[in-house]
């Protein structure tokens, strides 16, 4: 699957103006993320040297960190109100199954733009503790926020229950129904089903849970109920009816004032069914929406409706990792900022200005190689578990593991190390893209499939490599430039980049890369994004809401999409000038903080 076919996924429009303002927020939100936590840092090491250099870093960070906020913020906005127009059945599922995060979010923008503030004008009224104090609630507040957006993500991603169809043995079950998703299914809905047709279509039957009997549904059935949910079918015209699920016996038992308690618990008014001439007349009228939102309901209520989202099974890992993208970027950007003064910095500078412009880039390039060896080593790796384990799809096109393609780790003989990685044995076998059906997410007792082909497609392969590529250049980088940052007090360090040539205590070649060390790893981080959401593919809840269903009705123009485009380069640009106006000018030697 090439990007033509990508973009023949339903939405194609949307997802693009999606991708643009999140991307857009993304790369402005990791330094709300890394740069007060720098600053808190830089702070404690005031605290413990009384060293006025750090606390001028820290301020210089701080300040860097409110001018992002600003804009982030109205970043923000912008990709919510696009969020809420251009996927509102998506917006209505969340804001009814999985609200909780997306509510506390709210508190968690409070509490950054009070802190963030307060750490801002309290700078030369508050004492070093409680500066750093506030900083560090500043920093906690924009982790915080970031875990609660990050955990609704990470069930679109993995939901909660979710039950891959992959071993890794090699294994595939997608014969046997799988992947499914485990409900808490109602039991007086599920006296009203056919329970040895469900079983044979698919449907597992796990335990008892008092009131609700738990059920693992394959996704291709699942996908089709929230379609027609969305789509304002009633039960006489669902899978349910059609494809013989409802047990007719138990339905022509029910009494009138049966499906009318029945019908209070989904949520029905009572008129709704007083023209009917039967009980099983009154039940097939009822919408499948409302059936769905009692299983999902009772789900919810059983897992903890402040828990659903943070029970992803790839939640811990994604949260580390996008914290760990955000310390990275902030730390290189840094490091940038500091190797162009040093670049810059004339023979007969303040001695002062100078010490204290060596100190920051030692402290943002030992910064950024401790980030980048924490990102790749620890939370990038549980993040590859993850993805091994809870979306088989997405690894087999990161991979490339298809024969009809050419594949960076066969050619470089990496499926072992790849398999051992990712399952913790090099005998494991990575999922095969080929033997992925490509109708996996189709429900066969349906005309109206949503997509050609269900697999995610097979470019991730070659973004992916080349995030792994990058991303190993600028750890290579990072690493050369600690040892710089370092070389007056290990002497080994010294040793081996005198060893490599670069005898100069800050040498002008490696202070030159900075700049586009910085570029690259914001460009591994929005393909790190691009892997992740391109990756799930065509759905929008993996195994529950495909794209097409969750979008609007109303799909934007490209006159539309240019315009709004637009909008977030010109808020980049006024970032970029506020920026050099507010950090750059005033950090000059000629000028004071």
């Amino acid at each position: 699957m090439d990007v033509a076919t990508w973009a023949s996924y339903p939405a194609a429009g949307d997802r693009l103006l999606s991708f643009i303002g999140i991307e857009t927020h993304w790369a402005i939100l990791q330094y709300v993320l890394g740069l007060p936590f720098m600053a808190f840092i830089a702070l404690l090491l005031y605290l413990r040297s009384h060293d006025e250099d750090w606390m001028r870093l820290a301020r210089t960070l701080a300040k860097g960190f409110i001018i992002v906020f600003a804009v982030g913020a109205a970043t923000g906005t912008a990709s919510e109100f696009g969020l809420v127009l251009l996927w509102p059945n998506l917006t209505e599922a969340a804001g009814r199954y999985i609200y909780f995060p997306l509510y506390m979010e709210i508190f968690a923008f409070m509490m950054e733009v009070v802190f963030i503030y307060m750490l801002w004008y309290g700078w030369k009224r508050l004492p070093p503790k409680a500066l750093a104090f506030v900083a560090f609630l500043g920093f906690l507040g924009a982790w915080y926020s970031a875990t609660m957006i990050i955990s609704v993500n990470s069930y679109m991603v993995a939901p909660t229950g979710i039950m891959p169809a992959y071993k890794p043995d090699g294994t595939y079950l997608y014969d046997q129904g799988y992947p499914k998703i485990a409900v808490y299914m109602p039991k007086d809905i599920v006296a009203l089903l056919d329970v040895p047709k469900l079983q044979a279509a698919g449907v597992e039957v796990l335990g008892d849970a008092g009131d609700s009997v738990i059920v693992a549904i394959p996704v291709k059935v699942v996908q089709q109920l929230v379609r027609e949910a969305w789509t304002g079918v009633a039960l006489k015209d669902s899978i349910l009816v059609k494809g013989g699920f409802v047990n007719a016996e138990a339905a022509k038992q029910l009494t009138m004032e049966q499906v009318h308690a029945l019908a209070e618990k989904l949520g029905l008014p009572g008129a709704m069914l007083a023209g009917a001439k039967s009980p099983v007349e009154a039940l097939l009228a009822v919408p499948v929406k409302n059936v769905l939102d009692y299983i999902l309901m009772t789900t919810v209520d059983h897992v903890g409706f402040m828990s659903v989202t943070f029970k992803s099974p790839v939640f811990p890992a994604s949260i580390a990792h996008t914290i760990g993208s955000a310390l990275t970027v902030a730390g290189f950007t840094a490091m940038a900022g500091y190797a162009m003064r040093l670049l810059r910095m004339p023979s007969n500078a303040d001695p002062g200005y100078r010490r204290y412009v060596e100190k920051a880039f030692k402290f943002a390039a030992v910064f950024a190689a401790i980030a980048i060896v924490y990102q790749g080593f620890i939370s990038g790796h549980e993040l590859g578990v993850a993805i091994a384990h809870w979306n088989p799809e997405k690894l087999a096109a990161m991979e490339g593991t298809s024969e009809h393609v050419f594949s960076f780790s066969r050619a470089l003989h990496l499926e072992k190390i790849m398999a051992l990685i990712a399952y913790g044995s090099a005998d494991a076998e990575l999922p095969s893209y080929d033997k992925i059906p490509s109708d996996y997410c189709k429900c066969s007792l349906t005309g109206t499939p949503p997509v050609d082909d269900c697999r995610p497609p097979i470019m991730l392969h070659y973004v992916y490599y080349t995030k792994i590529g990058l991303a190993i250049l600028i750890g290579l980088y990072g690493a050369l430039m600690a040892l710089v940052a370092l070389r007056d007090r290990w002497g080994f360090a010294n040793s081996l980049l005198n060893a490599l040539g670069l005898r100069e205590r800050y040498p002008k070649t490696l202070l030159r890369l900075a700049l586009a060390a910085a570029v690259a790893a914001q460009v591994v981080s929005t393909l790190g994004w691009v892997v992740r959401e391109v990756g799930r593919k065509p759905w929008t809840i993996y195994g529950v809401m495909t794209v097409d269903i969750a979008r609007s009705f109303n799909p934007p123009t490209t006159g539309q999409l240019a315009l709004v485009s637009l909008y977030f380069i010109v808020l980049l640009a006024a970032l970029v000038y506020a920026v050099y106006r507010f950090l750059w000018l005033p950090g000059k030697p000629s000028r004071h903080m």
